[in-house]
């Protein structure tokens, strides 16, 4: 796999800012350690920005001001009625918003993009009313769209600093994670004031945020190679256990509870894949995985597996393939993926 130094400037350049322990080496990381940077020695380009980033992954560097694309604003028109489940595969790309395909063609470019509100995405999350959630750790809020909307309805500020991740549950309810300050906060359903803060200092950084068919919430922390589950109506994060582990960044849920965590601190970088209640990988998945680059990650409604590769791209793997069937085009910088409709889990 090779290695593209000049595409991952944009989100990796920073590295060295990290305190002692987080040199160029991914895997070179004290469990536990705080996501403040320290004064950097790199000259930062006019026109760019320094926000906080995964213990592992590092900080993320981004323009000022979000770059022009080559897309159609707003959600594209969906396809014909006789299409029982038109699908839309969202992606959150650092430096221009989110950019919107479709997740069946192969090598597909944006058909369309999402940029009122949005500032630096990172997470993206998706209900079952098709309600879009992004997270812009940019200026620390989550910002909703309804279906077909490119207007947020709602915009949540209160209790977030240094957002990273971000899921919904069946009953509406939204949970974060933030960097800064290493918790997962809970809102209810509309609400823009957290019912709930989970300390998850000890535990390790909280970065990406899944929910499987149960409504428990998921929590890979990247500082301490470790998934926590949060059962559904509990504050108290327990450790799911899972072998195999190695800078935890992303986790999503398929088809039955199919399990996919990306590994970013691993060599060669990795996602694995579990059968669901069980703690050790059914399979690994490195064939397009580009090597310090997986971070967020999302399952379609057709059970399609999409991983994006921080700095690099985003890759589609059908279910049960461990080879990409699809490489997606016109992301630079990508981080948070969703898609509409949900995946039946």
């Amino acid at each position: 796999m090779r290695e593209t130094l000049s595409r991952r400037v944009l989100v990796a350049a920073a590295a060295l800012t990290f305190a002692a322990g987080c040199s160029n080496n991914p895997t070179s990381f004290t469990p536990g350690q705080s996501s403040s940077l320290s004064p950097s020695s790199q000259r930062i380009v006019a026109g760019m920005r320094v926000l906080p980033g995964p213990a592992v992954a590092g900080p993320i560097i981004v323009p000022l001001v979000p770059r022009d694309v080559n897309a159609p604003r707003g959600w594209p028109v969906e396809p014909a009625r006789h299409h029982r489940h038109p699908q839309l595969l969202f992606v959150a790309d650092s430096s221009s918003g989110v950019l919107i395909y479709n997740p069946a063609t192969v090598n597909g470019s944006p058909t369309g993009s999402i940029t009122n509100g949005v500032n630096a995405p990172a997470q993206l999350a998706v209900d079952k009313a098709s309600t879009l959630y992004v997270v812009n750790d940019g200026n620390n809020t989550i910002t909703v769209y309804a279906k077909g909307s490119k207007t947020p309805k709602l915009t949540i500020s209160s209790g977030l600093s240094g957002p990273y991740g971000v899921t919904v549950d069946s009953s509406g309810e939204v949970f974060a994670s933030n960097l800064n300050t290493n918790t997962v906060v809970g809102y209810k359903a509309g609400q823009t004031s957290p019912f709930e803060t989970i300390n998850f200092s000890t535990l390790g950084q909280p970065v990406g945020l899944g929910v499987d068919s149960s409504d428990n919430i998921w929590v890979a922390c990247d500082s301490t190679n470790a998934v926590f589950e949060i059962p559904k109506g509990s504050s108290t994060p327990k450790n799911a256990n899972l072998s195999g582990l190695n800078g935890p960044i992303g986790i999503s849920f398929g088809g039955s509870n199919l399990t996919y965590v990306s590994n970013f601190g691993a060599n060669p970088s990795n996602v694995q894949v579990y059968t669901y209640g069980t703690t050790t990988p059914k399979a690994t998945i490195t064939t397009g995985i580009e090597q310090n680059g997986p971070t967020l990650n999302a399952v379609t409604h057709s059970n399609t597996f999409f991983q994006s590769n921080q700095g690099f791209n985003v890759v589609g793997y059908k279910l049960g393939g461990t080879s990409p069937f699809s490489t997606l085009k016109g992301a630079s910088s990508p981080l948070g993926i969703a898609s509409s409709p949900l995946v039946a889990k």
